[in-house]
């Protein structure tokens, strides 16, 4: 039986230099595990967890990541711009997606970039056509 989160569950916690809200009885890297906001959290993990509960799992780093990548090129506004931008210098190793950063990152790609925190390395592997294509969104306002 999976347990499901309570807001009142997250305990603080000081991960990577960072003050951050984790399940104190989840080990796993998840959605919603660790948060900065333990609402937000509680409902991402409990989706999680009712949808690992029906066999239904969950995507891989790699899809995870491609379908990042896609959303910074296919999606307008300034964040996915942004993220495109900074997706194209991690490829040219002139960037790195870092937890130390959290504060400066705008809400829509947050979750995102923290997901990127832990595939920089593959981030310099993208093919060229990728990166291509994340370049010419960047330049897009």
């Amino acid at each position: 039986m999976q347990r499901l989160a309570n807001p009142s569950d997250y305990v603080r916690q000081d991960v990577l230099g960072q003050s951050t809200y984790v399940l104190p009885w989840e080990p796993r890297l998840c959605p919603g595990n660790p948060t900065d906001d333990p609402e937000l959290g509680a409902q991402m993990y409990n989706e999680f967890a009712c949808n690992a509960a029906q066999g239904i799992t969950q995507r891989t780093a790699a899809e995870q990541m491609a379908d990042i990548i896609d959303w910074a090129i296919t999606t307008t506004g300034e964040a996915a711009r942004g993220l495109a931008a900074d997706l194209a210098a991690t490829y040219q190793g002139k960037h790195q997606f870092r937890l130390e950063d959290l504060q400066h990152w705008d809400e829509e790609t947050k979750a995102h970039r923290f997901h990127l925190i832990f595939h920089n390395e593959e981030l310099r592997a993208l093919s060229a056509r990728t990166f291509m294509a994340l370049r010419v969104r960047a330049e897009k306002a």
